[in-house]
């Protein structure tokens, strides 16, 4: 009897009952996957294929409202922001992002030994989820899974260098680098432990997918012949990016 009163004045002063903010961290896996095509005046020059991961550790605030329904459940809104600091972890390493093989047919007059780099990374910053939740009480508060939507703020850069060692003769570019909202969805499974009337943990697992965004430039080069005969040629970059992230998030939020 005393048990069913407990839950009973918990349910009736439970914080989940309209708005709260939270903040707290996250720990983050991104997994990269990138496919990119550099084409120069005449035709497909080069290919860059790979995959990759990194773990950060994010910071996390959050802004949510929540109704309570009969028979211990609740519904409601979740928006989350994360700052996820994240670039591709294997930028100048030999694990796919640098073509000393690519075939630049434009500048393929070097000779065979010719050195050419092709080398990108990509860059995540804000994350941004909003979340339709639907919850019900376990014990002393609410386990609860939600979907929505989520988008990352991006950018991607890309270096492309060819450089004859022995004659002089070399390609000079310059990086290019373009900014993308990157799109996908979420789904997060929870559970909302409430400490009194005003505070309660949060402690949740997500998994985020996204599309494949394309990101396309194009940049000015000058090849060089020697010192003397200067020439020049564009080259154009089409690349697709897409993650996939999981994430293991903890807050303490306030209800007010």
């Amino acid at each position: 009897m005393k048990k069913v009163i407990f839950l009973s004045a918990l349910l009736l002063t439970h914080p989940l009952a309209g708005f709260h903010v939270g903040a707290g961290y996250s720990w983050n896996t991104i997994d990269e996957t990138f496919n990119s095509h550099l084409y120069t005046n005449e035709d497909k020059s080069g290919q860059d294929r790979y995959k990759t991961n990194m773990n950060r550790f994010a910071p996390v605030v959050q802004l949510g409202h929540q109704f309570l329904l009969c028979n211990d459940w609740v519904i409601g809104i979740l928006a989350q922001w994360k700052y996820l600091d994240y670039h591709t972890p294997n930028v100048n390493s030999s694990r796919g992002q640098i073509l000393p093989n690519a075939t630049f047919s434009s500048i393929n007059i070097f000779g065979p030994n010719v050195m050419r780099d092709f080398t990108s990374i990509t860059r995540l910053n804000n994350e941004v989820m909003l979340l339709g939740c639907l919850g019900k009480q376990i014990m002393e508060g609410y386990a609860y899974l939600g979907l929505g939507p989520v988008f990352f703020t991006a950018s991607n850069r890309i270096y492309v260098t060819s450089v004859h060692t022995g004659g002089g003769n070399h390609l000079v570019s310059t990086s290019v680098k373009s900014h993308k909202t990157v799109w996908g969805g979420a789904a997060q499974a929870g559970y909302q432990y409430c400490l009194n009337s005003n505070y309660f943990i949060n402690i949740s697992y997500t998994y985020l997918q996204t599309g494949s965004s394309h990101f396309n430039n194009s940049v000015n080069a000058a090849i060089l012949n020697g010192a003397d005969n200067p020439g020049a040629t564009t080259l154009f970059l089409s690349r697709a990016i897409k993650f996939s992230v999981q994430e293991f998030t903890f807050s303490m939020n306030l209800a007010f």
